[in-house]
């Protein structure tokens, strides 16, 4: 049977859609992703149509009703527990570890933890818990996805994050996790619903080998629990259906108090559940039927819509070049970035090292690592100026005082160029051999003596990564970041150019090396650092 199985962008959305269609794909079927993009929140149009529905299900429901595709894979705990007339919940298949990890700097347990250390998470319900365990802790709300939160504690701006099992394991990510949390889940955490219409029998009847009964028990006791207590998406309510029996609880923001109750797990067990912690106080606990306000999360994790008129959340983004500080930048928007290298560095041994120059020209972050691995060193008490900010960290970080940079660490050669004066300087500009030349030639023409020298070379990789290829040929990133000539021949040679994917061009001469491929850019930064991709992506959407 041939099956279109819709899904949003994000990197753990197509991972879990992709094992679930794999799984379908053993059984005999063809299935085949398709992408449903989020563009803010979801239309009156569609809410009327579709009922009272939550901002983590709206687009893949609206596509399955519109006919776009035949099922839907979501997680559970973020799918709202009121029915949707013309849809059904065809299969739950086998839970998966329902836990909350923590991923703590240099592997610290949870206990271990120094007082005072910041812990970040955007659910009440975790947070509530926690204060209870650790006062002592500060517990900061994060947003964005699971890769921009980890990115916060390897920068040292967290201590912590606290993320689900389940996701960490369906994104490869396990290892990232230090402690395994002694809380109780989100109702339905760890476990995931394949929708489809319900006119659609046959396609029922093919989800439905997917499908485990003690899931399936354990998680509509879990859900109808958060229905009887009318619990909203910010509520402080927990629920774990196991062994034959359902716990739960309400919590307090503060970790002050909790009410707890236990039942055994069968036909009504929710409701019973949520008379005992109604009669012991729970309403009093916590405000049951907390919302956020109006918050656009990204699939499964808790990303949102911040505020502002550049915000890339729900956006895919492919940066072919390493992870650093570009990529991070673009994440502070709110985008998913998947870095990933096209190329590799091949260091070039000059036959003539000038060890005399007044100045010395960094324009990639580059150049200091592959002058330390060919063991060369600057002329002593040459001045260092950098292109941009994040030559500049480079730079620092090799111990090196940066002298001049373009105003507001604007990155690129022509703003460093409009901020060197003219003058008879000696100016040694190490870099590759294949820069535009643009920095050389203007410094020339201000008058000053300038000595280019070809320290390395950039060569396109053999083959891209399967799986970053597989998503990008199908539509799967909203945006593809080239950041240089060699980067767009990289691409051109290994994926290609899909419709529907925007380009986004990294400056003029990224957008001219487009341009002689035959590519022209949907949108051009006009600076050569993350505010101007951020900008740049922000007019494609």
């Amino acid at each position: 049977m041939r099956l279109r199985l819709g899904t949003r962008g994000s990197a753990l959305a197509v991972a879990q859609s992709e094992q679930v269609a794999e799984r379908l794909r053993a059984l005999g079927h063809e299935v085949t992703l398709v992408r449903v993009k989020t563009r803010g929140d979801v239309t009156q149009g569609s809410l009327a149509r579709t009922g009272s529905l939550g901002v983590f299900a709206a687009e893949l429901r609206t596509a399955l009703l519109d006919g776009a595709c035949e099922l839907a894979v979501h997680s559970l705990k973020d799918l709202p527990v009121e029915p949707v007339d013309g849809l059904a919940i065809a299969a739950i298949p086998v839970r998966v570890d329902p836990g909350d990890a923590l991923c703590a700097r240099d592997g610290l347990t949870f206990a271990a933890l120094p007082p005072g250390a910041r812990v970040g998470t955007g659910s009440p319900r975790r947070v509530a818990q926690l204060r209870g365990l650790r006062p002592d802790l500060s517990y900061v709300d994060v947003r964005g996805n699971v890769g921009t939160r980890l990115a916060r504690v390897a920068e040292g701006d967290l201590d912590a994050v606290v993320l689900a099992a389940a996701g960490l394991a369906r994104l490869g990510l396990s290892e990232a996790a230090t402690d395994a949390l002694d809380i109780l889940p989100a109702p339905g955490q760890g476990a995931l619903a394949l929708e489809c219409r319900a006119d659609r029998a046959d396609v029922a009847q093919a989800l439905a080998a997917l499908e485990d009964p003690e899931t399936r028990l354990a998680v509509t006791a879990e859900r109808d629990l958060l229905a009887a207590l009318g619990g909203g998406c910010a509520a402080p309510i927990a629920a774990f259906g196991r062994s034959g029996q359902l716990e739960a609880g309400v919590f307090a923001l503060d970790g002050s108090s909790a009410v707890r109750a236990t039942v055994d797990l069968g036909a009504g067990a929710g409701r019973a559940a949520a008379d005992l912690l109604l009669a012991d106080g729970a309403a009093g606990v916590a405000d049951l039927a907390a919302n956020r306000e109006s918050r656009l999360a990204d699939l499964h994790d808790e990303s949102s819509l911040w505020g502002g008129p550049e915000v890339l959340a729900g956006t895919r983004v492919l940066l072919p070049r390493p992870d650093g500080a570009l990529a991070d930048g673009i994440r502070a928007a709110g985008a998913e970035v998947v870095a990933v290298p096209l190329q590799r560095t091949v260091a070039i041994r000059p036959t003539d090292w000038p060890t005399d120059a007044d100045w010395v020209a960094l324009t990639s972050p580059a150049t200091l690592d592959v002058l330390d691995g060919l063991g060369l060193t600057l002329p002593e008490g040459a001045r260092i100026a950098v292109v941009g900010s994040g030559t500049a960290r480079s730079a620092v970080a090799h111990g090196l005082t940066v002298d001049r940079m373009p105003a507001g660490g604007v990155g690129s050669a022509r703003a460093l160029l409009d901020a060197w004066p003219q003058g008879s300087d000696r100016i040694l500009i190490p870099g590759s051999a294949r820069a535009s030349g643009e920095l050389a030639s203007g410094l020339l023409a201000k008058g000053h003596v300038v000595t280019p020298v070809d320290v390395y070379t950039v060569e396109t990789l053999p083959t891209a990564p399967a799986a970053v290829k597989g998503d990008y040929q199908g539509a799967m990133f909203d945006v593809v970041v080239v950041t240089s000539g060699s980067v767009a021949e990289a691409v051109d040679a290994l994926l290609g150019w899909p419709s529907g994917t925007s380009v986004v061009a990294l400056g003029e001469p990224s957008a001219a090396a487009l341009v002689a491929l035959g590519v022209t850019p949907d949108a051009v930064a006009a600076t050569q650092d993350a505010d101007g991709v951020i900008a740049a992506i922000a007019t494609t959407l």
